[in-house]
């Protein structure tokens, strides 16, 4: 089978005379068009999606890969539809009409969709493009008519989830949209759903949406509207420790929480973070110190020159930028204060924008996740003792100690850290939390998340078990928590200081 990088569809011809056409549908990907047909799916696919003047033949040159439908997927059901929480379908709307501008781009029209020709996912609120039968190549010089008859349905669909009873038809609905009192009787008060419906309803006037990007802007308006912003309640506690050689405290932590309103929603966006000075005693604090210092303005500062969805869009690129910015500020401190650039430090921060949180990392702090009652390892240890794991190799009882306590990367006030040493999210997270975009739009955080920062004086000295039992009793309350973390650890009398940060979502 060819291969393709476009999930959708993997190659089109993109004249009317062209006599074959390409597809590769995946059910583990969206926007993506299915085929729900019976056992014969070569002939389905080539009658669904193939031009009607040019049909594929059955000895077509181009292979054909179709993944039939999760078994959840099932026709459209207009009852289920109605419904469905108005948040879950206004975003399977947006992927829907993702599909249809894909399509428009690549030069083609449906030519009117139907709610037959849909299936439906009322568990995860994903609606399906299940066939195309009408599919022609898009005119050369389209009018709204073209556009207005693919995204009509939009119009149907907006309206039965909102109002939860039969659409009115399009003739009805131009008029009702066009008298006040009527839009207050039945109920059409929603901010931004009565300019979606008059952008789909009809392909004239200046309200109309001409493009499908049109289309999708509303629905992103319509989604701004429903969205309401997490509450972050956030806590802390750093101790010198009572270990009798710890003559300070090495630790550092800091957070900055900001809340904007941006095109009718209200952002909350945080940064948090937490430090463990390593070097010497005095040049190891101010490390630290200063890590914590030159990331929380680094945050200020990307607030400040970006626009919000820069930050919500891509948090993990912000969050390693905001890391790669303190290790250049680290460097700066170093070069301007010779009698101090020994100091070195772990540095681990969390960034939260909107619904989703990145992440940058260096050393052996952590960064975790109690999710219902399952805490999950955020960040990967930078130790020589994780080094031997990866490599398979079993050291001694010499080597062990050592490397439990060996540090592989550091951010110094010596030198700047090469940037592809700063890493996000641990590896192996996607499989974990079942998330495959992980890693390039961020940990997608929800109501009843727990958020949780350590240094290895906390997290080294209580076992996986009793962390995540005191996180479980105390999801409720960050400040107790991170009172319970400490508190356990100095009864352990470890032999470094102590830092915990919590951040309870909801």
């Amino acid at each position: 089978m060819c291969s393709h990088p476009d999930p959708l569809l993997a190659k089109l011809p993109s004249e009317p005379d062209a006599p074959t056409a390409e597809l590769r549908l995946n059910a583990e990907e969206h926007p993506y068009l299915l085929w729900s047909g019976p056992s014969d799916w070569h002939a389905n696919v080539c009658e669904a999606f193939a031009p009607a003047a040019h049909p594929l033949p059955s000895s077509s040159p181009y292979s054909l890969r179709l993944l039939l439908p999760n078994p959840r997927l099932r026709p459209f059901d207009t009852w289920a539809w109605r419904n469905l929480p108005v948040a879950k379908a206004v975003d399977a709307l947006l992927n829907l009409a993702s599909t249809i501008g894909r399509l428009h781009q690549r030069g083609w029209t449906l030519q009117s969709l139907h709610t037959c020709e849909l299936l439906l996912d009322p568990e995860h609120g994903n609606i399906h493009l299940a066939a195309a039968p009408r599919l022609i190549p898009m005119p050369r010089h389209p009018g709204n008519e073209a556009v207005w008859r693919d995204i009509r349905i939009f119009a149907e669909l907006a309206y039965e989830n909102f109002l939860g009873h039969e659409y009115p038809g399009g003739h009805h609905l131009v008029t009702l949209l066009q008298d006040r009192n009527a839009l207050r009787e039945v109920g059409l008060t929603h901010p931004a759903l009565p300019q979606l419906l008059a952008g789909c309803v009809t392909p004239y006037g200046d309200l109309a949406y001409h493009h499908a990007d049109e289309l999708l802007e509303g629905l992103q308006h319509l989604r701004a509207e429903l969205t309401t912003a997490l509450h972050l309640e956030v806590a802390s506690r750093s101790t010198q420790g009572n270990y009798l050689f710890r003559q300070n405290n090495q630790d550092s932590c800091g957070h900055l929480l900001i809340d904007t309103v941006c095109d009718a929603r209200t952002q909350r966006l945080g940064f948090f973070c937490v430090a463990d000075g390593i070097g010497g005693i005095q040049d190891g604090a101010a490390a630290s110190t200063e890590a914590v210092r030159a990331s929380c303005a680094a945050f200020l500062r990307a607030w400040e020159h970006y626009p919000a969805h820069t930050l919500l869009n891509a948090p993990n690129s912000v969050a390693r930028a905001i890391a790669r910015i303190t290790s250049q500020r680290l460097a700066l401190y170093g070069e301007f204060s010779p009698n101090h650039n020994r100091g070195g430090t772990t540095f681990t921060g969390l960034l939260i924008a909107g619904q989703r949180a990145g992440l940058c990392h260096v050393g052996d702090s952590r960064a975790w996740l109690l999710r219902e009652n399952t805490l999950f390892q955020l960040s990967e240890d930078h130790t020589l003792a994780n080094i031997f794991k990866k490599l398979d190799h079993t050291p001694s009882p010499t080597e062990r100690d050592a490397s439990n306590r060996t540090i592989a990367r550091f951010l110094s006030t010596g030198t700047e850290l090469d940037a592809g040493r700063i890493d996000a999210f641990h590896p192996d997270l996607p499989d974990l939390l079942n998330q495959p975009d992980l890693h390039t739009s961020g940990l997608l955080i929800r109501s009843g998340d727990l958020l949780i920062l350590t240094t290895d004086g906390a997290h080294g000295e209580l076992s996986y078990e009793l962390l995540q039992s005191l996180a479980c009793t105390h999801r409720d309350a960050p400040q107790e928590l991170c009172d319970a973390i400490v508190n356990n650890a100095l009864n352990r009398v470890g032999k470094d200081n102590i830092t915990a940060l919590a951040i309870r979502v909801r």
